[in-house]
């Protein structure tokens, strides 16, 4: 018994120099908030919304901060949309039969056979001869190609796939290790680069094509490929890109400590030979998904399939079981699923009905307009992701021309800038995708988005109004 003092002194001394981090108390106030919503029925005759509101802040508290692991975090947000009925269970798990989710699955196995077949070694070795070993010029020609494959290849998944195991082959042969910020940088890069500067060009994701397919069934308003690109690229796109590639140099940048002298292996492995012709198989079917039907998905999950296959492959079946990182795709699929959870329950459309009937528009405002009709934007993409934002803001989009003045083809386009200046990474599925194959923490990731956020908001969406006003598309 006279043990029991010291005992309690300890634990008493221990629980006082127990401090919370910031992202835990944010984490815990967020996790009050979502049990208060939850608590809605209780409290009112008419709940509506609340309770989906509540856990879908909940998820995007968690993921933001990293508080706790984002695999529990989605595991959660199913669990806690079921038991409470927010929605059915095929809306709350439909992350796992969204293609999507399997593009990242097949992504992951892909990415193991290049590395373990030598293919990443070749591609990235040949790449430093010709290239100096500068954080800022792997970092820029990594978001560089993602942007010209934006132009022959539409789908945004199937770039960020295919770049983000080039992105963790060249950390490791710069000398980044796993876990190291230089690293997360080239993976954020090469997800940003092949993702965000593509929402300017009109054919190259789902989003844009979700866009125009909403603007025609609803209003009957169509954009041509060159008015909408012209508009968009050069300043949100390219502008941004740029910003977005100095920024990762300043945020994650390290000085290289390569290997050893770069050599180009003259000898190919039948390994070698064999992924390689699988991936340029993929790679056209990729390209050509327009005329085939196939998507991007289930190119992906064959291709994973033949790395796996006795005879043809390059990895052992064991693979899948060990070797695959299961955490990130729940990770993928918590984000797709908190999409369809927010959309099935009317949160997005609330929102922005809420936004809509608060905000005071501001009619013939000018560049005040174009920021609130962002704004509106972009509080709508933070709860229901860019997939499901666009039909969402646009169906609300005629009441917003009526209250500015603005044509209504003016208010739908200025939605597009906040596709490509957002502050969580979880609206952007692809770049969530890329983060998963190549191991970047949320939290990595959260320090690029808000900084750009901010810098977007000061610099970028100034000058993208101006070159809208220029062309007599902002007013």
């Amino acid at each position: 018994m006279a043990a029991d003092g010291p005992i309690k002194a300890t634990l008493m001394n221990r629980l006082m120099n127990t401090r919370l981090s910031a992202a835990q108390i944010f984490g815990l106030l967020s996790t009050v908030v979502m049990v208060i919503l939850l608590a809605a029925p209780l409290w009112t005759e008419e709940p509506g919304v609340l309770p989906a509101a509540g856990v879908v802040l909940f998820a995007i508290a968690f993921w933001a901060t990293g508080a706790i692991p984002p695999q529990i975090t989605a595991l959660l947000l199913f669990l806690l949309t079921v038991v409470f009925a927010i929605a059915p269970p095929n809306v709350a798990f439909s992350g796992f039969h969204a293609s999507a989710t399997w593009l990242v699955f097949g992504g992951f196995v892909i990415s193991i056979a290049v590395h373990k077949s030598g293919l990443a070694s070749r591609m990235v070795r040949t790449l430093m001869t010709h290239l100096p070993a500068r954080y800022l010029l792997m970092a820029g020609g990594l978001a560089i190609a993602g942007v010209l494959l934006s132009f022959i290849m539409p789908s945004a998944s199937g770039r960020a796939v295919m770049m983000a195991p080039l992105a963790v082959a060249l950390a490791t042969e710069l000398g980044f290790g796993e876990k190291t910020r230089a690293r997360h940088g080239l993976v954020l890069a090469a997800g940003w680069g092949t993702t965000i500067p593509a929402f300017g060009i009109l054919p190259s994701n789902v989003v844009n094509m979700a866009f125009v397919g909403a603007s025609e069934s609803i209003f009957d308003v169509s954009f041509t490929y060159f008015g909408y690109t012209f508009l968009n690229f050069p300043v949100v796109g390219f502008l941004g890109v740029l910003i977005v590639i100095l920024l990762i140099t300043v945020l994650f940048g390290a000085k290289p400590e390569p290997k050893g002298k770069p050599a180009i292996q003259t000898g190919w492995s039948n390994a070698e030979r064999r992924l390689m012709g699988i991936m340029l198989i993929a790679l056209a079917l990729w390209m050509t998904d327009s005329l085939h039907g196939i998507s991007p998905a289930w190119i992906a999950l064959a291709a994973a399939l033949l790395c796996i296959t006795p005879g043809i492959g390059m990895l052992q079946a064991s693979a899948i079981t060990t070797e695959v990182n299961y955490g990130a795709w729940l990770f993928v699929a918590g984000v797709i699923g908190m999409g369809a959870i927010a959309n099935h329950s009317g949160v997005g459309s609330a929102m922005g009905e809420l936004l809509l009937a608060n905000i005071p528009l501001t009619r013939d405002g000018g560049i005040v307009t174009f920021y609130e009709i962002f704004a509106i934007s972009a509080a709508v993409g933070v709860v229901t992701t860019f997939p499901a934002a666009p039909p969402i803001m646009t169906s609300f989009s005629d009441a917003i021309a009526q209250a500015t003045g603005w044509p209504l083809e003016s208010v739908l386009l200025v939605q597009v800038p906040s596709w490509m200046i957002y502050p969580f990474p979880h609206e952007a599925p692809p770049v969530a995708m890329a983060m998963a194959v190549g191991g970047v923490p949320m939290r990595e990731a959260f320090r690029l988005t808000a900084v750009y956020f901010v810098i977007g908001i000061l610099l970028v969406l100034p000058l993208q109004y101006l070159w809208g006003h220029m062309l007599g598309i902002y007013f």
